[in-house]
């Protein structure tokens, strides 16, 4: 694996993890241009929230994996639905399959590990520097120091080799979409390609060894179409529970119209079918988890408060909840910048 390398024709050279050597042509559509731009332009703490793609429940918590796997190896397709917009989809991951240096073989899929760095890689790709459109494809050129660096920053540090691990379980996992009708809508990995840097690139230049990830079709088909919305990065970042995460970027997708007079409303069923989030078999356990991931909102200034209203049924069985969600203030006002963003973006 070697430095990724631009010659004079724009081209990008280097080679992938099992060491074939790639070219790729870079262009420069505006659509990319745009998606680089926040208001205020002034401010770092915004990135972009993906229609469609973001919503696939494609991350699976790691201490789950174990009781999955065939002989501690081989997992299975993992199979969800969920809803986007009011369509039902389907989702069919194939985990990656890591071979090590002592020639054993593990699969894995995607985790919240995976899920940070992904999100991590596309606030780099907000900078202008960094964000590329290699063969007509939207993607990333960073290195495997800044990464770490932006990754630390915000709470998550990783050290090198877990770092790298993502990278190839997010390259070699691919994932299935479609309609609940069986209309096909993608088959490609979370990163169709991906270049790193050699071992000694790194430890003779570890602050400019270049990488690349090229990013999943759809985040192409949302920069090229201009579905994306502005979000808080900094704060998505700062949650210690992955559950408030999830629903702080739905919100900030899909709640558009956030406003002290309309509420937010959404069902615990919802949430843990489109969160993908583990599911215990006992409701109470559930409800637990969403309580505290809405609680850490409020600590956030998300939400001014929250109400629930529980379905119940034979032996005081607890089959749902209704959540209704008063956003704060802050977060109105960072919804408003959102929607100007998205209004400005139109007239382009």
């Amino acid at each position: 694996m070697v430095n990724l390398k631009t010659g004079k024709s724009d081209r990008v050279k280097g080679k992938d993890v099992y060491g074939k050597m790639m070219t790729l042509v870079r262009t420069q559509p505006k659509q990319l241009s745009l998606f680089q731009t926040f208001l205020p332009e002034t401010d770092d703490k915004y990135s972009n929230t993906i229609d469609l793609y973001d919503a696939v429940p494609k991350y699976f918590p790691t201490k789950h994996m174990a009781g999955r796997r065939e002989s501690g190896k081989y997992l299975p397709i993992l199979e969800r639905e969920f809803e986007h917009r009011g369509e039902s989809y389907k989702l069919k991951m194939r985990p990656a399959r890591m071979q090590y240096k002592d020639g054993q073989e593990r699969e894995y899929y995607p985790s919240y590990r995976e899920e940070i760095i992904e999100e991590a890689l596309r606030k780099i790709a907000s900078d202008r520097l960094n964000g590329v459109y290699l063969d007509d494809r939207a993607g990333v050129q960073f290195t495997l120091y800044a990464l770490r660096k932006k990754l630390w920053a915000r709470g998550h540090a990783l050290n090198l080799p877990d770092l790298l691990e993502g990278l190839k379980i997010c390259n070699l996992a691919s994932l299935s979409v479609q309609k609940a009708d069986g209309t096909a809508i993608i088959q490609a990995p979370i990163f169709p390609v991906l270049l790193v840097a050699s071992k000694e690139d790194w430890l003779q230049n570890p602050k400019d060894a270049r990488c690349y990830v090229q990013f999943n079709p759809l985040v192409t088909a949302s920069i090229d179409h201009l579905t994306y919305r502005q979000f808080d990065y900094l704060t998505y970042m700062s949650y210690k529970h992955r559950l408030s995460r999830w629903l702080h970027k739905r919100l900030a997708h899909n709640y558009i119209q956030a406003g002290l007079l309309s509420p937010y409303t959404i069902r615990m069923s919802t949430i843990l079918r489109d969160s993908g989030a583990y599911q215990s078999k006992r409701g109470n356990n559930n409800a637990r988890e969403i309580d505290n991931a809405l609680e850490e909102l409020k600590t956030k200034r998300v939400l001014m408060k929250f109400t629930k209203d529980i379905v119940r049924g034979p032996r005081n069985r607890l089959v749902d909840i209704a959540y209704t969600l008063q956003p704060d203030m802050d977060f109105i006002n960072e919804m408003k910048k959102a929607n100007a963003r998205l209004k400005r973006l139109s007239v382009q």
